[in-house]
């Protein structure tokens, strides 16, 4: 017992000496203060990691067609050949399995509470540089998977959000948050712009893309460690926190862990499940939620390879491709006016259906051989449109939900709407079996975003100038 005690004593002694030394540091930055100067720095530093999430998160989607035909058609795969379209079918029953890391997601990021946000920044762009660098280094499909994997792990993450949310003045932080957004988004006409250089109308060069970003990602991750602070917002709370005695803190800790089954009552996924669908409109918005999503493979990972089944060549696929980012952007700028002057509901009805046109004519594009750079602006309008119809659709479930289970719901419809994307992906997959794939795509997207649609807007109720304190 007194071994044990003794044992106990010193891992606080050490625990306490490292609090310290941390303590300290944390005065220091704090004690410095920013410039202004700094801000721009930081925004800067945001926008650049920013873009790279953005192409990190297009890049294996708009080279589709390529490692398809190199990995699965060429050349046999674990001794088999494949059609174009059976070999797809098997690239994405995979990649589904990749999103199995998005199951840790959660606790990656409650790290940047722990760490602080810059080491979670620094790290997430770490990632997606080496990602990239395997992909680019892959000789083949195994190595490819690799690189898809850590990607799809690090990408998506949005530490460099949680950045801007935390470091922008607060009367200017929506209108930098949807500035950077933008320019993320447009900052992926970078593609096109590395397919036209290097890959021409030679789709045996689509590794050649993969290293410019991923380089551009090992600048970026130098360029935060050494300009990069953390936090205003993560550094108080942690000198106040590591300001009280460390026996104060140890109590705390402990009722906390004694109350958690009385916590459990009020928050946690599964009361969040329960909480949506005991209120009808809350339940008809994740159902008409579940079924929008169920569009998203369809509308968000076929494109290119649409494009290239269609008989568009390499070169007219990246003429196509600069525009994709350009109207994706601009919709995307304006969606924001839309929603605060007519309300939520008339912009995810509005953009549902720019999105089912935009896609029919983007299908009647591709069959009919219209300009590539038309071609293009139709994928960036019904991509554009459907993404910003599930954002709102987002925004307005944590506008009907009372503050101290918000989390809670967020987090529940997060892992309801993930039925949809499993249904998707399934329909996805047959139906690219059994027909061309642009008719595949077209036979699940348009429905699925139509009903959705007209659930949505026939049973949800408007949450514009809701006050998100008094919601009961």
């Amino acid at each position: 017992y007194n071994a044990s005690r003794g044992d106990r004593m010193k891992t606080q002694e050490k625990i306490i000496a490292k609090e310290k030394k941390e303590l300290s540091r944390l005065n220091k930055i704090q004690s410095k203060g920013s410039s202004g100067k700094y801000f721009f720095i930081l925004v800067f530093l945001i926008a650049v990691v920013n873009i790279l999430d953005e192409v990190t998160s297009n890049l294996t989607v708009t080279v589709q067609s390529s490692f398809v035909t190199e990995f699965f058609v060429n050349n046999p795969f674990m001794g088999k050949y494949y059609t174009y379209e059976d070999g797809l079918a098997f690239h994405s029953g995979i990649g589904v399995v990749t999103y199995v890391f998005g199951l840790f997601t959660p606790f990656y990021k409650a790290l940047a509470d722990k760490w602080g946000r810059k080491p979670l920044f620094a790290l997430s762009t770490l990632g997606m540089a080496v990602g990239l660098i395997v992909i680019h280094l892959s000789s083949s499909y195994i190595m490819f998977l690799v690189g898809f994997a850590i990607i799809s792990f690090f990408m998506g993450h949005d530490i460099q959000i949680i950045y801007i949310l935390e470091e922008a003045p607060h009367k200017h932080r929506a209108k930098i948050y949807s500035f950077l957004k933008s320019f993320g988004i447009l900052g992926v006409i970078l593609i096109p712009t590395l397919r036209d250089i290097l890959m021409g109308n030679d789709a045996t060069k689509w590794r050649e893309i993969f290293l410019v970003p991923a380089l551009i990602g090992f600048v970026a991750v130098l360029l935060v460690v050494l300009l990069a602070k953390d936090t205003k917002v993560f550094v108080s709370e942690r000198i106040e926190y590591l300001s009280r005695p460390f026996e104060e803190r140890a109590i705390e800790k402990q009722q906390k862990k004694q109350n958690k089954e009385a916590q459990r009552n009020q928050s946690g996924v599964f009361n969040g499940v329960k909480y949506i669908f005991s209120n009808k409109d809350t339940k008809m918005l994740i159902i008409s939620h579940i079924v929008f999503d169920s569009a998203m493979p369809a509308i968000a990972l076929y494109f290119e390879s649409s494009m290239h089944r269609a008989g568009m060549s390499t070169a007219d696929i990246t003429k196509a491709l600069f525009m994709v980012p350009v109207v994706y952007a601009t919709i995307t700028f304006l969606s924001g006016f839309v929603a605060d002057k007519l309300g939520r509901k008339v912009t995810v009805t509005a953009f549902s259906t720019t999105c089912v046109v935009g896609y029919i004519l983007f299908v009647a594009g591709i069959l009919l051989g219209w300009n590539p750079y038309l071609v293009g602006a139709l994928a960036g309008l019904y991509q554009g449109s459907y993404w910003i119809g599930r954002d709102y659709m987002n925004v307005m479930m944590t506008e009907k939900v009372p503050t101290d289970i918000r989390a809670s719901v967020v987090g529940a419809e997060g892992l309801l709407v993930i039925i949809g994307l499993v249904v998707g992906y399934g329909l996805a997959i047959v139906g690219m079996m059994l027909m061309p794939i642009w008719w595949a795509c077209l036979a699940i997207a348009v429905p699925a975003v139509t009903i959705a649609a007209i659930m949505f807007a026939v049973n949800v109720k408007e949450t514009k100038g809701v006050s998100l304190e008094e919601i009961e």
